[in-house]
Parts: structure tokens; sequence; C-alpha cells
């Protein structure tokens, strides 16, 4: 599995994107509530991707449908919230996504896994929003049992220290499980594509002291305008236009400034009061940025995951070390599909990807070779390999 963290930058495009490289794979979307779920499953459907809702406010039968469609490949993408996947043995699942980020590495850990079973090459991305991270502290805090609140929040801190890390995501995963890896996986993004961290000290005073100009009475959007110089109604209105702040960050992007403040927020230098319609008030850590005593970076946005000839070397070594017809392996994915119909089984039990990869690897002509492939038997060979034989052949 490859684990890649994004920015979480116009998600419903991100997600989108990153389906449309994969038209052909199944996976599964997270998403941490019922509604954003079936907001996300309806965008799918509606750009054309074969998707379906999965959680718990559906109906037994709703579920069902959902779960063996996906398992017999008629649906491509579930998108779900936690209570997806526990019952679900589908070995050529090619990706897992969060849209939203997990509560807890075990969470995260456990969804994850559910992505290439079959030994084949899978995914595994994480939208880190510090939105959402907001959120989720601000829900987390409002629990009674003081001890539940602290662990949680723990373990919801962890979580994101894994999605901020500068080092191998697996061996982090592996140390927080107690394990301990000493070379790192080179199959990650932090492996393929060491973070750039940025020094980002001035916009960080400018953004800080913009909090400051506005009364710490805004949130993050307010204070954006005014940094950009934006000719809002009600920001002219209120006489912001003429703050010392106004328009000094207008050389940057909406989506520039929102990181460095989310950023700013997850550092403590800035409190965002989420029952207080998410006003911004400075902390004491601000100070001593502001005054110069301290710098400020962070790593450079990552919006979209590297898709270069380096990672499509290493996916090519993950795949059982074999370079394979694409073009024969969609065929004969095509053929498996239409005799799983048949049987009313999943496309899985009949043949795995990793034996389809194996076949379009080596074109076996005849039944002998035809048997040397991993995952078929005497069984499979009788039953199988006539029809399959003849699909290869026909290339």
């Amino acid at each position: 599995i490859r684990y890649t963290v994004m920015d979480k930058q116009k998600p419903a495009e991100q997600l989108l994107r990153f389906l449309t490289e994969r038209p052909h794979e199944a996976g599964i979307v997270y998403a941490l509530s019922r509604k954003r779920v079936e907001s996300v499953a309806e965008d799918l459907s509606q750009a054309g991707v074969s998707s379906a809702a999965y959680h718990a406010g559906l109906s037994d039968q709703e579920r069902k449908r959902v779960q063996d469609d996906f398992q017999r490949d008629d649906i491509r993408v579930v998108v779900a919230t936690v209570a997806f996947g526990m019952g679900i043995d589908k070995s050529n699942v090619r990706f897992v996504v969060h849209y939203d980020i997990p509560k807890n590495i075990e969470s995260y850990y456990q969804e994850t896994g559910r992505a290439g079973r079959d030994g084949l090459a899978a995914d595994a991305l994480l939208l880190l929003g510090y939105g959402d991270i907001a959120i989720a502290r601000g829900l987390l805090e409002k629990g009674g049992n003081m001890d539940r609140k602290r662990i949680e929040l723990q373990k919801l801190n962890t979580m994101v220290s894994f999605a901020e890390s500068r080092t191998c995501r697996r061996q982090v995963l592996l140390s927080y499980f107690g394990e301990k890896r000493i070379e790192p996986c080179g199959n990650c993004d932090i492996c393929l594509h060491p973070p750039e961290m940025i020094d980002v000290t001035e916009a960080a005073r400018k953004a800080l002291s913009c909090v400051y100009r506005v009364g710490q009475r805004f949130g993050i959007g307010h204070v954006i305008e005014v940094l950009r110089g934006s000719q809002n109604k009600r920001l002219l209105d209120l006489g912001h236009d003429r703050l010392s702040t106004y328009g000094i960050g207008k050389e940057e992007s909406k989506d520039f400034w929102s990181t460095v403040i989310r950023t700013l927020i997850h550092k403590e230098y800035l409190f965002q009061d989420l029952a207080n319609y998410s006003v911004l008030t400075l902390t004491p850590a601000a100070r001593p940025l502001l005054q110069g005593e301290e710098n400020f970076e962070m790593a450079r946005p990552r919006l979209r995951p590297k898709s270069d000839k380096q990672k499509k070397a290493v996916r090519k070594k993950i795949v059982a070390s074999l370079e394979y017809d694409q073009e024969l392996f969609e065929r004969l994915r095509q053929l498996r599909k239409r005799l799983a119909d048949q049987e009313k089984v999943p496309p899985f039990v009949i043949f795995s990807d990793a034996s389809l990869v194996e076949i379009a690897a080596t074109v076996p002509e005849n039944e002998m070779e035809f048997l040397m492939i991993s995952g078929v038997g005497q069984y499979k060979l009788k039953r199988y390999g006539e029809v399959f034989l003849r699909e290869i052949n026909a290339g």
C-alpha cells in the first residue's frame, strides 16, 4: 500500500482527479458523517463514476444491496462511514481514500488495510484539512467524561502528527504499534517525494496582525478577504478597507492564506472558537512570532499526488515485479466479470487481480502453462482454462 497525504483544497475536485487516473479500479472513500457520505456519493454519480453511499442510516436491505454490488464489481466506488468494510472480503480493492481525517491511527490503519489484500499495488490517500481537525477537536471537547476526552484528544493529535510527519509513513505507523522498521519503505509520498519546507514567517506575521486588527472577532474567510484586499460590501461597510493590513497579502492566493492560517491554528498560534462562529483569536504563543523572536515554517501544500516516471517505475516493481500487457489485463478482467455475473459470485472468486496480472505478463499458450499461474489449480483449469486461453489467443 502506498500511503499519501494531500492538503485538502477543493476536495471534490481532488477526489475526482484521483479516480479519473484509476478508471477501472475499485475502492472505498471514507467520510466521517452521513451527510458528507451522501453528498460525495451524489457528486461522484453526477460525474459519471459508478458509486453508492453506505452508512448506518440506510435500511438493512439497501446496505446489503450496496455490499453485494460492490463485491460483484457492479459498483466501482463505495462512499462510506466507518460502518462499511467489517464484513467485506474483497481482495481487489485498489484504493482507500479518507475524505476526512480519521479520529485515530487505529481506525486509519484498519481502514487502509482493506486495500490490496491480493498483494498487488494499492493506494491509501488521506486529505488533510485543518478545518476538519478543528471540528473534530471541538466535538471531542464537548464530551462529558474527562478521562475519555483526554485519551481521544491525544489519539487525534497522534493522527494529525502522522499526517504531518516528514519521515517515512510506514515507519511512523509501525512505530505506533510497537514495531520497528530500520529502512524507509520507499513506497510512500515522503520516501518518493520528500516534502519541501518553506519559510512563511512574514506571511504568518501578516495573518496574525490581521486577526488582531479586525478585533479578533472574525473567522478565516473574513481575515483572508482583508489580507487580499477584497471589495466585499460587508468588509467595506465595516471600514476594514482602512486597516493597515488591508491588501497586504493580495499577491497570494486564497488557498495559500487558508493553509497558513490553518497551520497557525494547528500549531496553536491562533485559537478558532467553533462554538462562537469560528472566530479567530491570538494565543500567548503568537507574541514572540509577531515580535520577530521566532521564525515560522510549513510544508509546501500538496494538492495532488505526484505522477512521474519514478512513481510508475516503483509501481511496476510492486506488481509482482512484472511488466504486463494492460490491454490484455482489461480484456481478462471483463471476461472474469461476465463469468462472475453468470455464476452470481464476486469476480475475485474466479480469479484474483494478482492472477490476471500474472496471466497478462506471461501470456500462457496452453493448459500446462496456464496451470503454472498462481491461483490456478486443476479445478479452475478445468472450469475456466479453455475460455481464458481463448480470450488470450484472441488478441
